[in-house]
């Protein structure tokens, strides 16, 4: 069951999702099953949603130097990080109305 589409319910916990977010693409490793909001609910269905989901993440800083008419300056930027190791920040990240791709299940 990996490497395909699924769907927000079907995720467990220790799953390695991928999905795409602002012109990036996120690497998380879910950390808590997914759950129905209390408050949550879709504007035009009025169905319950699925509230944030607790999942681990990869995101480093970057700085780039650059010279332009003789100044210096520096850009710092920050970067996700598609690698399965060394995630080094916690998010909650909206799962609703997303794909989602399941790239490793985590097997007992």
């Amino acid at each position: 069951m990996e490497n395909q589409l699924v769907t927000i319910e079907e995720l467990e916990v220790g799953d390695e999702i991928m999905i795409s977010c602002q012109a990036h693409f996120k690497y998380l490793k879910v950390l808590a099953k997914p759950r129905l909001s209390k408050t949550k609910v879709h504007w035009n269905t009025k169905q319950s949603m699925h509230s944030n989901v607790r999942c681990s993440t990869r995101q480093d800083v970057v700085t780039n130097t650059y010279t332009w008419n003789g100044n210096s300056y520096t850009r710092t930027t920050k970067v996700w990080r598609i690698t399965p190791e060394d995630h080094n920040m916690t998010i909650s990240q909206d799962l609703n109305d997303r794909q989602i791709w399941l790239v490793k299940r985590e097997t007992i």
